[in-house]
C-alpha cells in the first residue's frame, strides 16, 4: 500500500487508493459545492480563503489566457472550517498510518489543510519549489510532511505533480541533476511529500478535473515559527477523532 523506503529514497511515495467509491463521490460533491459557493460570492468568508484562476498569470497556463467567461477556484484554504464532513478524510486510518511512518512516531499534529484544484482546460501549473521553509505555516525544522489525497487521481495530462527524485538528500545537491518523476496515481490515492524534495506541476490542459486535498502535518514537539494559523492548526491526531464525531 505504501512503501516508506521509496519515500526515503525519492522524497515522495504514492499509496494505493485509501478511499472507497462512496467516500470519493461524497468528497468530490463537497468540494464542488464549496467551489460553487466561493465563485458565486454568496459566502464572503469562504471566498476570502480562495485563490482564483483569474488571479493567476497566463504563464502558469503555458501562456494561455483565461477566457473571459471562465473562472475556477485554484486553492481553497481551511476547508474543514466550511465543510466539517471533510474531517472524516483527515482521520482515515491508512492516511494517518502513512503520516506516522514518515514521522517515525504517532505523535504529530495538523499545521494546515487546503484543496488545490486544477480545473479542466484552465487549471494553473505550480512552480518548482520545496515545502520547507515556507512563508505560510512553517515549523522551526523540517519535521513535517505534506500529503495529497487525490480525489480524481493524477496523470500527466491533468498536471500530475512532478518530483526531482532524491533532491531532498543533502549529498545530491541541486535538483537540476536528477530525474523528474511524475506522481501519476489512481483516484483516492495518497501522495506523501518530503519537506525538502523539489517538486512542481504542469497546468491542466485536459477536460478532466484534478482536485487534491492537501494536509501539512508536523511533529508535535516542533514549534511553528510563522504567525498564520488555521482552524485545525496544532490539532493532534487524537483531536481529529473528537472533532469529527
Amino acid at each position: 500500500m505504501f512503501d516508506i523506503s521509496i519515500y526515503d529514497r525519492h522524497g515522495f511515495a504514492v499509496s494505493g487508493p485509501v478511499l472507497s467509491a462512496s467516500e470519493l463521490a461524497e468528497a468530490r460533491e463537497t468540494v464542488d459545492l464549496l467551489h460553487r459557493r466561493a465563485l458565486s460570492g454568496e459566502d464572503p468568508d469562504l471566498a476570502a480563503e480562495c485563490v482564483f484562476e483569474r488571479d493567476q498569470p497566463d504563464s502558469k497556463r503555458d501562456g494561455r489566457s483565461l477566457p473571459e467567461d471562465r473562472d475556477a477556484v485554484f486553492i481553497l484554504g481551511d476547508p474543514t472550517r466550511f465543510a466539517p464532513s471533510l474531517l472524516d478524510l483527515l482521520r482515515n486510518a491508512t492516511l494517518l498510518d502513512i503520516v506516522g511512518q514518515t514521522h517515525g512516531t504517532p505523535d504529530f499534529v495538523v499545521h494546515f489543510a487546503n484543496i488545490t484544484s486544477k480545473a479542466p482546460s484552465i487549471g494553473s501549473g505550480i512552480n518548482w519549489h520545496r515545502d520547507f521553509p515556507n512563508k505560510y505555516i512553517c515549523p522551526a525544522e523540517p519535521l513535517m510532511v505534506r500529503t495529497m489525497i487525490c480525489l480524481d487521481g493524477m496523470s500527466e495530462e491533468t498536471g500530475a505533480t512532478q518530483f526531482f527524485s532524491g533532491s531532498h538528500l543533502p549529498e545530491t545537491g541541486s535538483g537540476s541533476r536528477h530525474r523528474s518523476i511524475s506522481a501519476a496515481c489512481a483516484p483516492g490515492a495518497v501522495v506523501a511529500i518530503h519537506p525538502l524534495v523539489l517538486h512542481g506541476g504542469a497546468p491542466n490542459a485536459s477536460e478532466s478535473p484534478r482536485r487534491n486535498i492537501i494536509v501539512q502535518w508536523g511533529a508535535a514537539d516542533c514549534p511553528l515559527v510563522t504567525e498564520m494559523r488555521e482552524s485545525l492548526t496544532g490539532k493532534h491526531v487524537r483531536d481529529l477523532k473528537v472533532l469529527s464525531s
